[in-house]
């Protein structure tokens, strides 16, 4: 049984190598999936096999508690495991199918960005801290679907205005702009990046994925001890792309075009707030 065709070029679950049940890494995940319930019990309800006829019948409370099972074991910063990553990409391929037929004008390798982007967001899934694992894989994923395909552009070509027009409640802690330094401490650089990153994500700057990616390029550089002239601070240096690419299962290319459409939107918003990036 396939799953996934969209008009748009390849399907994504074939670019992801879930294309077919029977596909080499979901027959893995088949074997694996009586261990994987034995660590954690919230996978004891279903198998994969039934996993998304399961998913389509069970309360919301039940299907995030599974899919949040699988994030925790498939992103980096849990039991890092691909096999896991592409059972909960198989779980919320129907989401992801929808998104690629709603965005299908995008651009002509919509399929291939999609895949790529759900990908990243699956391996970098904060798991301990958010759950409505669907709903924030796939928002965040349509966030940089969106941005990849520069939509923005697009907007601004057809409506100058309403570009330029963002609504913001007065209150809003965006104006304040990340909070940095104070008279009574003194931040390390650390500090300061996660603080801004921390604003970035909460104001839609960036998506808790980007910044997941932007901090394992941070260690990646530091490790590598980049200077900092090289590549937006050594970030982006081939060797510091390269490890980070592998840690997430990406090409370099991918790690190097998100991280600086990322450091691009970070520029941009803290010019407007009048802040120094």
């Amino acid at each position: 049984m396939r799953y996934g065709k969209s008009k748009s070029g390849m399907a994504v679950a074939e670019l992801l190598g879930i294309g077919n049940e029977d596909s080499e890494v979901l027959t893995i995940a088949t074997r694996r999936w009586p261990h994987w319930a034995e660590e954690d019990e919230r996978l004891r309800v279903t198998e994969l096999r039934k996993l998304r006829s399961w998913l389509r019948t069970a309360t919301a409370e039940d299907a995030d508690e599974v899919l949040h099972a699988l994030a925790k074991r498939a992103s980096i910063h849990g039991a890092d495991d691909p096999v896991a990553a592409s059972t909960l990409a198989f779980a919320l391929l129907p989401g992801a199918c929808t998104l690629a037929h709603r965005l299908l004008t995008l651009s002509p390798r919509l399929d291939e960005i999609i895949a790529a982007q759900l990908w990243l967001e699956i391996r970098s899934f904060p798991w301990d801290r958010l759950g409505k694992v669907a709903a924030n894989i796939l928002r965040n994923t349509r966030a940089g679907v969106l941005h990849e395909c520069d939509a923005g552009t697009q907007v601004q070509k057809r409506d100058p205005t309403l570009h330029h027009t963002v609504t913001i409640d007065p209150d809003d802690t965006f104006w304040k702009g990340p909070r940095l330094a104070t008279i009574d401490s003194e931040p390390t650089p650390a500090d300061e990046l996660l603080e801004l990153l921390a604003w970035a994500c909460d104001n839609d700057v960036i998506t808790t994925g980007d910044r997941s990616l932007l901090l394992s390029l941070a260690v990646a550089a530091d490790q590598a001890d980049q200077k900092r002239s090289r590549g937006r601070a050594g970030l982006l240096a081939n060797d510091v792309s390269e490890t980070v690419a592998h840690e997430y299962g990406v090409t370099a290319i991918t790690v190097r075009r998100r991280a600086s459409r990322s450091l691009q939107a970070l520029a941009e918003a803290c010019a407007g707030r009048g802040i120094s990036a």
